[in-house]
């Protein structure tokens, strides 16, 4: 049944069932129906098997989320750089160990509980209540047998009763409640002296010698990818489908299954978006140049200069072009750091500076719009184009096969295209982190691509829009380029290392000077140097007014109060290092505390039950035997 889904997942009853289980399953996913004939694993726990199968459905449910936000700026090495593959194995191993947990305690849901759960889920309702016709027509429309979804259903009830048990000991007292809210309202003004590392690049100087020895130590880190070109088709599934004819019928079936999962339009908001990217291997000095672009770029938004302007220039993502505009997206179907911010803010406000592990990212509220369902004459025009869209694919699917036996027939590519009135293409030279502009980041194009031999003819690439068959035209095997082709950035890279340093050091001694004299105003004038404040700012916040987000702590973890108001170490952020001192502090006003109280117990509830749902997984963890394949988390 799952090669069903894997082949076919683009058709809208496939599309149908997994909203089912998305909806019923939203922490874990599909889990142990799913049986692999392959007989490997991607890792046992406690001699169970995870097979790649249910490994790779979770994988692809996640890295979709995260090209809604991105598309086509998801680079190969963006998602290398997340770890999608490793964030999707550690959830589905904490699935394993927490049923096998249950299962030894002798948690058993009934079938009773287990009738009531399923009747309660909306997509299997007709009129608010259960529909038993309903429920197994969507069961046996997707090959699948009752018994299966059951068991699935009866697994994740078990694991809602064990969190249950980990999570109901869990209380907040009042005086916990009172601490954060003083902490939370508490303000703080900050003195600081910034020394950043600009300041000193005339200082410093960087000897041949250096460069040579740092391209030495570092040969294999400068190596030149493999790089390979190809000749491609593109079998788009939507280039037949003015040929395609959709009944009423059709139609009303199509609505009827997706109304819930598909025409409820949750709460919803269109973006624009900068983004600013941040290479994986960026030096420290590099992030912070970046840091600073992103900063300069914030303040010229925030200065009235328009939003969609800025990101054509700059802007390094897809929707660059179109001044940034991502269109609209709903609650989860971005990074969470992202997510948060963007559905707190009102129509027509900008976001802070927001980090991710991609890169900086700006974002601004252009419109937003509450929850509703769709009618069905609303979505008639979607509902005909989906339904065209999964017939279209399934002729491209023909073309495609008929086109390969051509071409191992000898059958040229330009031949091939002509036929069909689609175009031949050649890539440019492209790495697994580069991939070709027009396909979009498509996995399985790249790494078929990289894998193919000279002249090599590949197996059919499904992409998320269309599929495509592909022939090697060259291969440029990795290679370490010369000294002289990178001695410019070698250079480039100590010297701003050692600015860094030097101003670390003059920080240093500012600040031994500074707990002497107690002064910091004195000391800024005795060297030449700005003393400036932060202003206030609640020890909550995610960043220190102009300073930003230190690297060694959140301003929450800052140890400065009126007992203490001078810095007992140096923080930096970016390439400057800061010398801190406590200028003044507020407390919090008590009398706005009831106003906040029942927030605040539900946030520490919620902290406290996932601190505790943690330490219960580390416990099962350390006490379980888990092997792992590592060649299978690899990008294959």
């Amino acid at each position: 049944m799952l090669d069903v889904l894997r082949k076919r997942k683009r058709s809208w009853v496939i599309v149908f069932l997994v909203g089912i289980i998305v909806v019923v399953f939203a922490l874990w996913g599909v889990g142990s129906y799913i049986n692999d004939p392959r007989g490997a694993s991607v890792a046992t726990i406690n001699g169970e098997a995870l097979t790649p199968r249910e490994f790779e459905l979770h994988y692809q449910r996640l890295l979709e989320n995260y090209r809604n936000v991105f598309r086509d700026a998801l680079t190969e090495e963006m998602i290398r750089n997340l770890n999608l593959r490793g964030a999707v194995l550690e959830d589905l191993i904490q699935k394993r160990l927490l049923l096998q947990e249950a299962g030894r305690l002798g948690m058993l849901v009934s079938d009773e509980e287990l009738t009531n759960a399923i009747a309660r889920i909306p997509v299997f309702q007709v009129n608010g209540r259960f529909s038993k016709d309903r429920y197994l027509q969507a069961l046996r429309s997707n090959r699948l047998i009752p018994g299966q979804f059951e068991a699935e259903q009866r697994e994740q009830l078990t694991i809602q009763r064990l969190y249950a048990i980990v999570q109901d000991g869990v209380q907040v007292t009042e005086r916990e409640i009172k601490d954060r809210y003083r902490f939370e309202r508490e303000s703080l003004n900050l003195a600081f002296i910034r020394l950043a590392a600009d300041h000193f690049l005339g200082e410093v100087e960087v000897a041949p010698e250096e460069v040579k020895s740092y391209y030495e130590r570092n040969r294999e880190s400068l190596k030149e990818p493999l790089r390979v070109q190809v000749e491609y088709l593109t079998y788009l599934f939507e280039h037949s489908v003015f040929k395609v004819e959709v009944s009423q019928a059709e139609i009303e079936d199509y609505y009827k299954v997706n109304k819930e999962t598909k025409f409820r339009q949750p709460r919803a908001a269109r973006l624009r978006h900068i983004f600013l990217r941040v290479p994986e291997q960026a030096e420290r000095e590099q992030k912070e140049l970046i840091r600073q672009k992103a900063q300069s770029v914030l303040r010229e938004v925030r200065s009235g200069k328009d939003f969609a302007q800025l990101a054509k220039e700059f802007s390094e993502e897809a929707g660059a072009a179109q001044g940034g505009d991502i269109g609209w997206l709903t609650q989860g179907q971005m990074l969470p750091a992202l997510d948060r911010v963007a559905f707190g803010l009102k129509q027509g406000e900008i976001s802070d500076l927001l980090e991710s592990p991609l890169g900086i990212h700006i974002l601004r509220v252009e419109e937003t719009r509450e929850e509703k369902t769709k009618s069905l004459k609303e979505a008639t025009a979607e509902i005909v184009r989906a339904i065209k869209v999964e017939k279209g694919m399934r002729e491209a699917g023909k073309a495609v096969d008929e086109d390969r036996a051509k071409a191992l027939s000898g059958a040229d590519f330009s031949a091939l295209a002509q036929a069909r009135g689609i175009p031949s293409r050649v890539s440019p030279w492209f790495s697994r982190s580069e991939g070709v502009p027009e396909v979009g980041p498509v996995e399985g194009f790249i790494k078929t691509a990289l894998g193919l031999g000279a002249k090599e003819l590949g197996p059919v690439v499904e992409g998320p829009k269309a599929y495509y068959l592909l022939r090697s035209k060259g291969r440029r095997e990795p290679s370490i380029p010369s000294l002289e082709a990178v001695r410019p950035q070698i250079e480039k890279m100590l010297r701003e290392t050692k600015a860094f340093e030097l101003g670390l050091q003059k920080a240093k001694a500012l600040l031994e000077q500074l707990r002497k004299e107690k002064d910091p105003g004195r000391l800024a004038h005795q060297h030449g140097l700005r003393l400036e404040e932060t202003g206030r700012f609640r020890r909550g916040a995610s960043e220190i007014p102009k300073i930003g987000a230190l690297q060694e702590v959140r301003p929450a973890a800052l140890p400065l109060s009126r007992y203490q108001p001078i810095a007992q170490r140096i923080y930096t952020q970016g390439s400057a290092a800061f010398v801190l001192a406590l200028k003044d502090s507020e407390e919090a006003d008590m009398a706005l505390f009831p106003k906040e109280e029942q927030r605040l117990r539900g946030e520490l509830l919620t902290e406290k039950r996932q601190r505790a749902l943690e330490k219960f997984l580390e416990a099962l963890k350390a006490k379980a035997r888990i092997e792992i394949s590592p060649e299978y988390l690899e990008q294959r």
